[in-house]
């Protein structure tokens, strides 16, 4: 993530200790997540973005049989400057008390977007392209598609038919069923 001076002439980065000490501080009064320092405010959730990760989360939850978890808009770990929230993570089982799961964990992140396109197919795809996310889905609520990056390429794939995850192939999403 860049921005040139003319744009935040006063930016102030925030490493993930500082992060949580303004939190514990209330601070944070709405939902944010930290993106290379910066502390983003996120957008609220409307019903068709929460029935559309209601569906994912139930299709993934059922095909799992243990061979992964499912994780719903809380935190992955992104190093000492990022801790983004995504829509939903597959990622590997396990304890995770002590800390959230990281890229190497992560089979499959997912964020939906209803008004932050370009964002979640710039900023976003970048820091998990350079963080070594295996696979990145990006469902593209007003275009009823999924466009789909693929490490090490994380070379634009669109459908709007049917997709599976690279790691869980036997999973399949109706594209159709899941916009109408």
């Amino acid at each position: 993530m860049s921005f040139t001076k003319e744009q935040f002439p006063s930016l102030h980065r925030f490493s993930l200790e500082q992060y949580y000490e303004l939190g514990e501080f209330g601070l944070l009064d709405r939902r944010t997540e930290l993106l290379d320092g910066v502390i983003i405010d996120m957008e609220p959730i409307s019903p068709w973005h929460a029935n559309i990760g209601d569906i994912l989360s139930r299709i993934f939850n059922e095909g799992a049989r243990g061979r992964f978890r499912v994780r719903v808009q809380y935190p992955i770990n992104l190093g000492q400057m990022s801790q983004p929230q995504p829509d939903l993570v597959l990622y590997r089982p396990g304890m995770w008390r002590g800390q959230h799961p990281g890229a190497a964990d992560i089979s499959l992140l997912i964020e939906i977007s209803e008004s932050t396109l370009a964002f979640d197919l710039g900023e976003k795809l970048t820091l998990y392209r350079a963080n070594g996310i295996q696979e990145y889905w990006v469902v593209d609520f007003n275009a009823k598609q999924v466009h789909c990056f693929i490490a090490p390429a994380y070379k634009r794939r669109t459908s709007n038919e049917s997709i599976s995850p690279m790691a869980w192939p036997d999973i399949r999403i109706d594209l159709r069923e899941l916009f109408a």
